[in-house]
């Protein structure tokens, strides 16, 4: 009795021991998942390596904002990074009213809706129904993970991990800018631009209502593929944010008759008519790729842009059949150092950047070198300088034209780019400190190797790229000031004329300066030019590979440079006649018709004495008496070749009222080719080549004679 009185006292215990076990179960399990969860929060570390951004794509536009140019990612594709200002608030709201409704309420995860979602996928025993917020998927977006119940786990944990570090704005964001949006556009930034071509901020309610619902799945609701999906899910996102209150029944009624106006826009530089972009293309190829900001504001002007390319592209048109190729120029803003255009024109390949390429400069660098012989004292603009043949070591040079000018003022032999007074400075002045004041003045290419140049510096030995050539008259037009030359407007720089470093005197560069700009010369060539007293100098290198101008004025610098990459000659490629056209055409066009040089130039007090044996101009007549005119002088093949020699002879007279200090010197050249040097009478014999000859000889005035024989 006992013991049965014990078990029917202790039966009822049973049931309720199990409805507590199995209430305290049911609570238990969900509290110690909560709380694995919370640990795997706290103590589960985030992966750094996944929050780096992705590469951008980059935007060029002008100092004005207008597109120039578009450049993918390195991987391929469209991302143009945006930050919460540049993001319209129809689209922040769509995103959230159809991706996360209750995003500003959860912490990363909605319970509510992972309950449900759980559930009916534990009744259907498969992953049917997500419940993913945006700060989930924006974890998948940064790591993309394996749709499991493990993969759904981790995307909570992360996301409540990027709850705690960042704001909701924050996460917004990023969100859109790593979404989805058909093709290999990703972020609205890069979908707004080539779906709509207008920046995010500027879209319309329709649009970013569009927008929104593409991540859902870009490529089926792509609009400019298929419209009909498109405008259907655009129906349903503008559906939600009335359900949501984030618009009213007005507002949605003119979103919804918003025309699908969503195409694939072509890149700005494949944009019809944007000819600024095409000339400018190379240069803006090597911006894009020291900057990695994704977002590049220039300091170009897109309306000088397309002028300067037009101007470029006529010339280069022009010149064309007698083999020239290629074109460059930059324009400069003179007191920034801004540069305002940069045109890069080649034929063989649109892809490389001219106006950062060292091309030999031919004399447009001679200015540079008279400057600084004002500076040192060496001469003054009105000192006489000599223009006679000359020799040094190994080296003979000629002018252009073949021809001296004999006495001649500093200021005339560089204003007609004589190059033996040039020659004559700068042995005066040195190499070494000459190219040390030109690379202070911009011509680094030049200032590295000094050496390698020698007096051919003066007359086109030295190489310099055409933006080289820009800054170094920049730097004459502001006063002797260098300033580096600038290409991004966001970039902080001191460029300032106040905060410029001084590498020539003021009164060294306008003396320069007043002789290359004289109007009666620049008239020939540009009467508006003439007018505005631009500045301005040429160049034309060995075997007519390059043809430079250089024009300044008070406001502006502009350099063409043209040829051929691969150094071929062109006899059009004369700088006077291929380059200082188009050159003085733009230099007048940029200028601000109210700056003006300074009205007088601060003379420099040294001076270059004129040679003892030219205290004054004399008048004399130079005779050539062996051999004569016409001759005809026979190569006797029985004597030994060192045997032959013809006699080269001839006579200075004065007129009476004239006599000479001492006997004149006399340079002999055979068919351009210096042969020697006579003096006092001395008789110089010449070993013959058979075949037709032109003679000629040259006193130290610059007077000459000339005669033609030939031997047989």
């Amino acid at each position: 009795m006992t013991g049965h009185s014990i078990q029917n006292q202790t039966t009822p215990w049973r049931p309720r021991r199990i409805v507590r076990f199995a209430v305290a179960t049911t609570l238990a399990l969900p509290l110690a998942a909560y709380l694995l969860f919370l640990a795997m929060v706290a103590w589960w570390p985030y992966p750094a390596r996944i929050q780096m951004p992705a590469p951008p794509a980059t935007w060029i536009a002008d100092r004005n904002g207008i597109p120039l140019a578009a450049f993918v990612a390195r991987d391929g594709q469209w991302r143009m990074p945006l930050s919460l200002e540049q993001i319209t608030p129809h689209l922040i709201n769509a995103i959230v009213a159809t991706e996360d409704a209750r995003f500003f309420e959860h912490a990363g995860v909605n319970w509510y809706a992972a309950a449900a979602a759980g559930w009916q996928d534990l009744k259907s025993l498969s992953l049917k129904r997500g419940a993913s917020t945006i700060t989930m998927q924006l974890h998948r977006l940064r790591e993309p993970l394996r749709r499991d119940w493990l993969g759904k786990l981790e995307q909570a944990v992360r996301a409540a991990q990027i709850e705690r570090r960042a704001s909701k704005d924050q996460i917004l964001v990023e969100y859109l800018n790593r979404a989805p949006f058909g093709g290999n556009l990703v972020g609205a930034g890069a979908a707004s631009w080539r779906y709509f071509d207008r920046p995010c901020r500027d879209l319309s309610l329709g649009q970013a209502a569009l927008l929104a619902g593409l991540p859902k799945n870009p490529n089926h609701y792509r609009p400019d593929r298929f419209p009909q999906r498109a405008f259907a899910r655009r129906t349903h996102v503008l559906n939600r944010m009335l359900t949501c209150g984030m618009i009213d029944p007005t507002q949605y009624a003119e979103a919804n008759r918003e025309p699908l106006d969503a195409s694939w826009r072509p890149l700005p530089q494949m944009a019809r008519g944007n000819a600024s972009a095409d000339g400018a293309l190379p240069v803006l190829l090597t911006l894009s790729r020291h900057d990695p900001s994704g977002s590049i504001t220039t300091t170009l002007d897109a309306a000088l842009q397309r002028q300067t390319f037009s101007a470029l592209r006529e010339q280069l048109d022009l010149l064309a059949p007698s083999g020239v190729t290629a074109v460059a120029a930059v324009v400069l803003d003179n007191p920034t150092g801004e540069c305002l255009a940069a045109v890069s024109l080649c034929a063989d390949d649109r892809s490389i950047d001219l106006t950062r390429c060292a091309r030999s400069t031919g004399s447009v660098i001679k200015p540079l070198i008279y400057a600084a012989a004002f500076e040192a004292g060496v001469c003054t603009p009105a000192s006489i300088l000599r223009d006679s043949p000359a020799a040094w070591p190994g080296y003979a040079p000629d002018n252009y034209d073949h021809s001296f000018r004999g006495s001649i003022t500093a200021a005339d032999a560089l204003a007609e780019s004589r190059n033996i007074p040039a020659l004559h400075l700068l042995s005066r002045l040195g190499v070494e400190r000459t190219a040390a004041i030109c690379g202070a003045a911009g011509l680094r290419t030049l200032a590295r190797t000094p050496q390698r140049y020698g007096l051919s510096l003066a007359i086109g030995g030295a190489e310099a790229t055409p933006l080289e050539i820009a800054e170094a008259f920049a730097t004459l037009a502001r006063g002797g000031r260098y300033l580096s030359s600038r290409f991004v407007a966001q970039q902080q720089s001191a460029n300032s004329s106040s905060s410029a470093s001084r590498c020539i005197t003021e009164s060294a560069c306008y003396e320069t300066i007043a002789a290359i700009s004289e109007p009666r010369r620049t008239a020939a060539i540009s009467r508006e030019a003439a007018r505005l007293r631009v500045a301005w100098k040429t160049g034309t290198s060995s075997g007519h590979r390059d043809a430079w101008c250089a024009a300044i004025t008070p406001t502006h610098t502009v350099v063409v440079w043209m040829g051929d990459p691969t150094g071929r000659g062109a006899r059009s490629l004369v700088g006077a006649e291929a380059a200082a056209p188009v050159a003085l055409r733009l230099a007048a066009a940029v200028h601000i018709s109210a700056a003006t040089w300074p009205s007088e130039a601060t003379a420099s007090h040294a001076s270059f004495d004129p040679p003892p044996s030219l205290p004054l101009p004399q008048r004399r007549q130079l005779t050539i008496l062996s051999p004569t005119e016409g001759s005809e002088i026979v190569y006797n093949r029985d004597l030994p070749a060192t045997s032959e020699r013809v006699l080269l002879r001839a006579i200075v007279t004065a007129s009476p009222d004239n006599t000479f200090a001492q006997s004149p010197k006399l340079w002999w050249f055979i068919d351009t080719q210096p042969v020697g040097l006579t003096q006092d009478d001395s008789q110089l014999w010449w070993p013959p080549a058979i075949g037709p000859h032109e003679l000629r000889v040259i006193d130290e005035q610059g007077h000459s004679a000339q005669i033609r024989f030939r031997v047989r």
